[in-house]
């Protein structure tokens, strides 16, 4: 057992860093007086972020309009500061942490695929139920694993020993890798967060999305608890996660029907339905963070 990983990663000098413009945005947000002008000009210091958020922007994953929108100040007007907030956060966040290597190119294209597809989940889930999360529900999906891609980074084989294990034995990848690595992806991811300065909600998700009666935002916790599930469920997986539940049977589920949404009217076969075509949807977003090139 592997247990001063932990305490390594404090020590490690090149751990991901927040940018500067993202650490900014994120202390814009906690302000009420925020403004659109302050936002705007804020990511506008950052020229290759500004793009890509202008491009996702246009995607089809946030476009409101039949016409381009050309200015990052048309943008948050369209979209709204916290929409605007969370893609900043969400690309920044993305864009820090370390690039693939050709030995780690299959299980990170998993691992985003999976982050991806949770968070299109969660918002479809968010949508049903009448949550409104103001699209916190998909950067919560998208980021709930961050502590796998550090692991896998900085300790590749004790990472990859825990991701076989998990596969050959059927068992939660954060069990194994609690006896392969002395800690989990949630205890490092939680640390990453913190180390960033994330929005609390962020840091509750990524921490307690396996066991969300720990959180201190449950309902949020909850959906992206379900939506990790579905999305293993589709085999949109990272580990030895994709074994059979009840929904019904889940903590996350009986939290939020105990909070007053209505669960047990979602349409377990339409919502199967729509994950269905969720796979050229996660291969665009990722291919739209990913490409810089401006949009037209």
């Amino acid at each position: 057992m592997r247990k001063d990983i932990f305490e390594r990663i404090r020590t490690i000098e090149d751990l991901p860093t927040l940018p500067s413009v993202a650490t900014e945005v994120l202390s814009l947000a906690q302000s009420p007086e925020v403004s659109i002008r302050q936002l705007s000009e804020t990511i506008h210091q950052d020229p290759p972020l500004a793009t890509k958020v202008l491009k996702m922007a246009n995607s089809v994953f946030y476009r409101r309009s039949p016409q381009p929108v050309d200015t990052l100040h048309n943008a948050i007007i369209l979209m709204g500061l916290t929409q605007i907030i969370n893609i900043t956060t969400s690309i920044s966040i993305m864009s820090s942490l370390p690039r693939d290597s050709s030995e780690e190119e299959s299980i990170r294209k998993h691992y985003w695929n999976h982050s991806v597809a949770t968070g299109l989940i969660a918002r479809i889930l968010d949508r049903k139920l009448g949550m409104r999360s103001k699209g916190r529900e998909f950067v919560g999906g998208l980021l709930h694993d961050i502590g796998k891609i550090i692991l896998d980074a900085y300790f590749h084989e004790d990472f990859m020993e825990a991701h076989t294990l998990s596969i050959a034995q059927h068992r939660s990848i954060h069990q194994i890798e609690k006896e392969v690595c002395g800690t989990t992806h949630m205890d490092i991811g939680f640390y990453l967060a913190q180390k960033w300065n994330l929005p609390p909600y962020l840091s509750d998700i990524i921490l307690w999305h396996h066991t969300p009666s720990k959180a201190s935002f449950p309902d949020i916790t909850s959906l992206i608890s379900i939506a990790n599930q579905l999305a293993k469920a589709k085999e949109l997986s990272c580990g030895g996660d994709s074994m059979s539940f009840i929904l019904s049977d889940e903590d996350s589920w009986n939290i939020l029907k105990e909070r007053g949404y209505p669960v047990d009217d979602l349409d377990l076969e339409r919502i199967t339905f729509e994950m269905d075509a969720l796979g050229d949807e996660v291969t665009h977003y990722i291919s739209t963070v990913s490409d810089s090139t401006p949009t037209e």
